[in-house]
């Protein structure tokens, strides 16, 4: 799967690292160390230097005179030294006073007005400023099919008010509702149509949940109101990053939520609305819903 993803995506790092992990797991070397100098060359790409210069250095030392990789290096150690030198000439005294401090300096910690971080045991591990849970971007995704001429204006407000109804307070272990389920409930093939112009839109690649050998230990990472109150599925973890496979990649406060939730590069990735129900039902030994 990380094979066709890499050849349609040269420059998703996050794929590109995982398929260099899963090469080596398995004894592939060679595969592994070409993987390595397309990670290298995307780090570098995205200016991501500090990672690129380790991808450089651990090639070295499989080919020490690699000349490409010889010279990746220094460009990156120049680039690195340019940022440097640029941090230390600027001029402290022109620095506006740090939003961490009161005007007398003491750093603010508490919960109280003025305060940085809000911390509200309820919304999970330190989600800080994250405070537009309430917005799901299924407003986003109305205007997107809308556009795009998928269903009509008509149809799609209809189902926009339906999910919104349904996800209203949603009461513990309850499963959100998604509006391309609905959607798409009479006309099935008309989901290949909306997740082929969503992948076209968003870049996110798509995973066949279905078929998908889920780990179960891995979604208790997310709490509840993030996997199933928001349709998201851990359903794997490579190395340090965690994939996560959803149905409306418009839900950037919730993708936000889960980035802050966990201490791992999150990976995203587009599933069908029935796989991603069917692998919470296992997850959660939930009954199937109507």
């Amino acid at each position: 799967m990380f094979e066709a993803i890499t050849q349609t995506q040269p420059e998703d790092y996050q794929s590109l690292e995982i398929l260099r992990e899963a090469y080596t797991k398995i004894g592939r070397h060679d595969e592994a160390l070409r993987t390595s100098r397309k990670l290298a060359e995307a780090y570098f790409n995205a200016g991501s230097y500090t990672p690129a210069l380790q991808q450089c250095e651990m090639i070295l030392t499989r080919e020490p005179n690699a000349p490409e990789i010889l010279a990746m290096l220094g460009e990156i150690e120049q680039r690195l030294q340019a940022s440097g030198k640029a941090i230390a000439e600027k001029d402290k005294s022109a620095m506006p006073p740090s939003p961490f401090t009161h005007n007398d300096g003491s750093l603010i910690t508490s919960g109280k007005e003025g305060a940085l971080i809000d911390l509200d045991p309820a919304r999970g591990k330190g989600l800080g400023r994250i405070s537009n849970l309430h917005e799901r971007g299924d407003e986003h995704l109305a205007k997107f099919l809308i556009v795009q001429q998928l269903f009509g204006e008509e149809e799609v407000n209809a189902a926009l008010e339906n999910v919104k109804a349904a996800n209203k307070d949603l009461i513990a272990h309850a499963m959100a509702s998604s509006m391309l389920e609905q959607l798409c409930q009479n006309t099935p093939g008309q989901l290949d149509a909306v997740l082929s112009a969503l992948i076209d839109r968003t870049k996110f690649a798509y995973v066949p949940l279905e078929y998908y050998e889920t780990d179960r230990q891995i979604a208790p990472m997310l709490p509840e109101y993030l996997t199933l109150g928001r349709l998201f599925v851990p359903f794997d973890l490579v190395s340090r990053t965690i994939m996560v496979a959803c149905c409306n990649p418009f839900d950037s406060a919730g993708r936000d939520a889960v980035q802050q939730s966990v201490d791992y590069s999150v990976s995203w990735y587009l599933a069908r609305p029935s796989a991603i129900v069917k692998a919470l039902e296992g997850i959660y030994r939930l009954e199937p819903r109507s």
